[in-house]
């Protein structure tokens, strides 16, 4: 008794509140204190009452050094026994619901329950803290403290959730602590490095204007409200510098990948009318993207983990194809996945109706929960091209933005455009990949995967129609208070849903020119290619946004009418319009100097239209009365063709598994061969299409 009462006598009352307690961050020790003022939180500051003796033990255990230690062991193992015997009773764990889709509705029709989520889910998920954090989870949360990480990590509870470019204070995160790899001459010349790239406060506030309002609809990848705020604090508290010693690193990032956006994505007109030349904007628009990638180095990204590298990153991802560097940006944007998960972005659950949290707190959860849909969306969009992906719908319970602006947060109908409006609508689509996936990979004939393919073209089809908001649709008059985007939102949703529809039909395409039985799939990419075409070519905004996918996708539309010709007669009449087809891509795509995928996508359709021209001048059999006959094949050595453009454009043929075997003529390997060189993700959310194929070598 008189060592307990010892005890309790030599501790002090907490002076700190509980919500600074909580979050481990500095506190003026006043109620309310300046902290919880200036996060909007004063009427949730108060201390703690008298804790008792059992918790604070728990809180503070070296306050209880005077406990035996075998005590402390006989309590572990004991809740050890406890644990190991919930196990043993066959409890299962609790299974969440996922952001658009249940584990259960993977193999249900996605569309009806998918209407029905965007107007219930923010009511039926609950990210409860005693639902998420599982019995049986402690000994795994103390086993990564261990490792120096955290599991379950919340981010509404992160402290840098409002610092801004105020560097975070992370204990071993310490710009005293250097490697043998970064010695203090080499970080003064870095930051020389890009204190010299930086613009003047005008140019950034120009270009930071022209993304908030003309780029940040496609991808959603930061707040344009906190940006603004943000970037006030940069040019008042830090003299808009880059050596300032408490400026963190990674917000620099991101402002470093918004300037680098802007000034790709810009027509000339835009990027001449803020006195850039044209010379001046591609050299800017590679260092730019340098310089994004070099202060996420500097600020040890990979380790010290924070929200603005996960946005600066998938923000790269618009420009990144353009100045061809997806190689780069597809390792990045797989860092940023892990680095969400570290920060616990896949656990955004709906909003609580008795959580109080002022719209800034609002806020910054919105623009993580679209920032995390914007990863899925990279990842998923790979998925016909690398037939796996890396975020499980099943195993996250982060819900769809709200369809609301950054401004006032107010939820919106779907019918009308925000700024998260065009990013949720496109996660709908990409949410079809994964399901496709798994349905195909569970058969195990042609026939029935063939099954699978028609029924997801079904789902897509009904997606882009029924579903569509009502701001997309091309039929509906444009409303004077809609913003800008939607003209070009338009524009971009049909050239990416023709697209979506061949790649579902990929692995189905070459066979579709010699095996009747999937002839619908020929048709109906030659259909979707038309579709491209048409979008492409008749853009005429000369003030709007340049985005990649119009040129990639041109690309991908006129190697499928390339191929679709090497199967035809000459005499047909689809053959001339095919290649009439290919050479206005050709000339469309020059029209975009400073584009690597234009450049490229010159070059492979030109190689593609002599091949064509010298097989067409070859001899043929006579006997030609079958429709589709093997004689009628253009001879087409895709390998050697494949090698020739390599070597033309400097770049080294990626591996590719040989199937000659399974398909022995050139007809039948054709698709398969050229599209196996494609890197992951050339689907139309943020991921490239052709650039391992055309990548120059550094």
């Amino acid at each position: 008794m008189e060592e307990e009462s010892s005890i309790s006598k030599s501790q002090r009352a907490r002076l700190t509140c509980s919500e600074c307690y909580r979050r481990k961050i500095k506190c003026d020790k006043n109620i309310p204190c300046g902290t919880c003022i200036k996060r909007g939180l004063s009427d949730l500051c108060k201390r703690e009452e008298q804790v008792s003796s059992g918790q604070n033990a728990l809180a503070h255990p070296s306050r209880n050094e005077q406990r035996p230690h075998g005590d402390l062991v006989r309590t572990l193992l004991d809740r050890v026994s406890q644990l190991e015997a919930k196990l043993d009773q066959g409890k299962e764990p609790t299974r969440v619901k996922t952001l658009g889709m249940e584990i259960d509705h993977i193999s249900s029709p996605f569309l009806p329950a998918n209407a029905h989520r965007q107007h219930s889910n923010r009511n039926v998920i609950s990210t409860s803290k005693d639902t998420e954090n599982t019995e049986g989870d402690e000994i795994t949360v103390l086993e990564f403290l261990a490792w120096g990480r955290k599991k379950n990590a919340d981010f509404g509870d992160s402290p840098e959730d409002a610092n801004g470019p105020r560097k975070q204070s992370v204990g071993l995160d310490s710009s005293s602590i250097t490697t043998d790899f970064m010695s203090a001459n080499i970080r003064n010349v870095q930051l020389d490095m890009l204190e010299a790239l930086l613009p003047a406060s005008e140019h950034i506030k120009q270009l930071v204007e022209y993304h908030n309002k003309c780029l940040l609809w496609y991808h959603g990848s930061y707040s344009s409200k906190t940006m603004n705020d943000d970037l006030h604090t940069f040019f008042t508290e830090y003299s808009g510098s880059p050596r300032h010693e408490d400026l963190n690193l990674q917000w620099l990032a991101l402002l470093f990948a918004i300037l680098c956006c802007s000034i790709t994505c810009s027509s000339p007109r835009t990027c001449r009318s803020w006195g850039f030349s044209n010379a001046e904007r591609n050299s800017l628009s590679l260092k730019w993207y340098e310089a994004t990638v070099t202060c996420l180095n500097m600020a040890r990204y990979i380790e010290v983990h924070s929200i603005y590298s996960v946005q600066a990153i998938s923000t790269l991802t618009i420009s990144a194809h353009i100045l061809g560097l997806s190689n780069s940006q597809s390792v990045l944007l797989s860092s940023a996945g892990r680095i969400a998960q570290s920060l616990g972005l896949h656990r955004l659950g709906s909003e609580t109706e008795s959580a109080s949290s002022t719209r800034d707190q609002l806020r910054k959860r919105e623009s993580a929960r679209r920032v995390f849909i914007q990863l899925c969306i990279q990842d998923w969009f790979s998925i016909p091209f690398s037939d796996s992906y890396a975020l499980d719908p099943r195993y996250w319970n982060t819900v769809k933005p709200l369809n609301c602006n950054d401004e006032d947060m107010s939820p919106q109908p779907q019918s009308i455009p925000t700024d998260a409006s065009y990013c949720n609508y496109r996660y709908d689509i990409a949410a079809l990949m994964p399901q496709l996936l798994d349905a195909v990979s569970n058969c195990n004939t042609l026939f029935t995967k063939y099954e699978k393919v028609l029924e997801f073209d079904e789902k897509m089809r009904k997606l882009v129609t029924a579903y569509m908001p009502t701001f997309l649709s091309t039929g509906a008059p444009v409303a004077s208070s809609w913003p800008p985007f939607v003209s070009w939102a338009r524009r971009s949703l049909t050239i990416c849903a023709a697209h979506k529809i061949i790649m579902i039909h990929r692995k189905f395409l070459g066979l579709s020119f010699t095996n009747s039985a999937f002839s619908f799939t020929r048709r109906t990419c030659l259909a979707a290619s038309k579709t491209i075409m048409k979008e492409a070519l008749s853009a005429v905004d000369e003030n709007g946004p340049i985005l990649w996918i119009e040129q990639a996708f041109t690309v991908a539309a006129c190697i499928i009418f390339s191929l679709d010709a090497f199967h035809r007669n000459p005499n047909e009449n689809e053959y001339e319009e095919h290649r009439k087809y290919v050479s206005d891509g050709i000339t469309y795509l020059k029209r975009f100097e400073n584009s690597k995928i234009a450049t490229r996508g010159v070059q492979l359709l030109s190689s593609l239209q002599q091949a064509l021209e010298v097989g067409r001048k070859r001899p043929r059999d006579e006997d030609t009365e079958d429709p589709c006959p093997a004689e009628k094949r253009v001879k087409f050595d895709i390998k050697e063709f494949i090698k020739q453009v390599s070597q033309n454009l400097q770049v080294t043929t990626p591996a590719a598994t040989p199937i000659a075997e399974q398909m022995e003529s050139a007809a039948e390997i054709a698709w398969d061969n050229i599209y196996d060189l494609l890197p992951p993700g050339a689907g139309f959310g943020g991921q490239n299409l052709f650039d391992d194929f055309f990548a120059f070598h550094p």
